[in-house]
């Protein structure tokens, strides 16, 4: 008998490139490299075409592409076509199982599918978010509850998903992610680094840029280190933090290539999030043989487990004690590269993706008549 088809609402991926994006692009093609015995569409908007040019789409492969106006590149309007998109897909598509690629994609009406929740920063830090923040209060509990399976990355997010909405614990799937960027050569891993901090995020007061800058201006001197601020906004984040030196760098979005160039010249990377529903930034760096400071908050600790040095990232102090131990002590950096490349080597896209299937595997006998 031929499994039911797989329909997996991509609509989260819109043309710029956030956590959300890096793991919806990451994982239909590795959908697309993996051995299927099933069918599967992949419904993308036109915005993510960027993502999925011609060449690199397997011959064979089932896309559904729609409107670029149902992208969250298109802000509010955009999500809420998303929104209306998703349970008008549940409502048609009965004799399919549904995967949504994020909480937006969690239907309130009609078949029962699976929903993949990134994390709860709208409803842990609302001032943060405040549009979104009301979506997290008054409707995602709805849609999870209506859900048949729900997905998170980690068992943090799958705690706080339990915690906040009152999910039973089975029906919260934990699958993580696999890393972004291509493993380091031992040749990269352990080349001479650069004297700079590399500082990659968004412009997002949950990312908490001003501690890191703050805790910059007490080694910059005396190590003589620079520090390099990327990610989008992340520019205009920071000089709105107040002034800083010339010893600060400031990119603005960077291409894929860049950032990997940055992981594979800096002495470290700093993560000072206030939360992390996963932490692709230092898994990345771990997978280029970077070195780790990093808050231990949400998951972040079990993506890094032994792979970095942690602070309170409401302390600047204990960020620049730690930035300057990587830097001062090459056995501490040594320790970190050796230990991070072995972590990141644990997550992988073909693993994710193995489980995303047998989880579609246990949920079709519930959902489909």
């Amino acid at each position: 008998m031929q499994d039911p088809p797989l329909i997996v609402n991509a609509t989260a991926i819109g043309s710029r490139v956030d956590g959300i994006a890096v793991y919806g692009i990451n994982l239909v093609k590795a959908l697309w490299r993996s051995t299927l015995r099933r069918s599967i569409t992949v419904v993308l908007n036109e915005d993510a075409r960027r993502f999925f040019p011609d060449s690199e789409i397997p011959r064979g492969a089932r896309i559904r592409w729609i409107d670029g106006k149902v992208s969250p590149s298109r802000g509010t309007p955009g999500n809420i076509r998303r929104w209306i998109f998703a349970n008008r897909l549940a409502l048609l598509e009965r004799k399919a199982v549904v995967f949504g690629l994020s909480q937006l994609e969690a239907p309130v009406v009609g078949n029962r599918g699976i929903v993949m929740v990134h994390d709860l920063i709208p409803r842990l830090f609302p001032d943060a978010h405040p549009r979104q923040s009301h979506f997290f209060r008054h409707y995602l509990g709805r849609a999870l509850q209506h859900a048949a399976a729900i997905v998170t990355p980690s068992e943090s997010t799958r705690d706080d998903v339990c915690r906040h909405y009152g999910i039973e614990r089975d029906r919260v799937h934990v699958i993580p992610h696999g890393t972004p960027v291509p493993m380091a050569t031992p040749s990269i891993a352990g080349s001479e680094r650069d004297r700079y901090i590399l500082w990659i995020g968004r412009s997002d007061s949950t990312k908490n840029l001003p501690a890191v800058l703050a805790a910059f201006t007490k080694i910059e001197r005396q190590l003589n280190v620079r520090l390099v601020i990327a990610g989008e906004g992340s520019d205009a984040g920071a000089r709105a933090s107040g002034p800083t030196g010339g010893r600060i760098m400031f990119l603005g979005s960077v291409t894929e290539a860049e950032k990997i160039a940055l992981l594979d010249g800096a002495s470290a990377l700093v993560c000072s999030s206030l939360y992390e529903g996963f932490g692709f930034a230092p898994l990345e760096a771990m997978a280029r043989g970077c070195p780790v400071v990093t808050a231990r908050v949400g998951a972040v600790p079990e993506v890094c487990g032994d792979a970095a040095l942690y602070i309170d990232p409401r302390q600047p102090d204990q960020i620049a004690e730690a930035l300057s131990r990587v830097i001062t002590r090459p056995e501490v950096s040594r320790r970190l590269v050796d230990r991070g490349l072995l972590r990141a080597s644990t997550f992988t896209w073909e693993a994710s993706v193995r489980d995303h299937l047998a989880l579609v595997d246990r949920v079709e006998a519930d959902v489909l008549p």
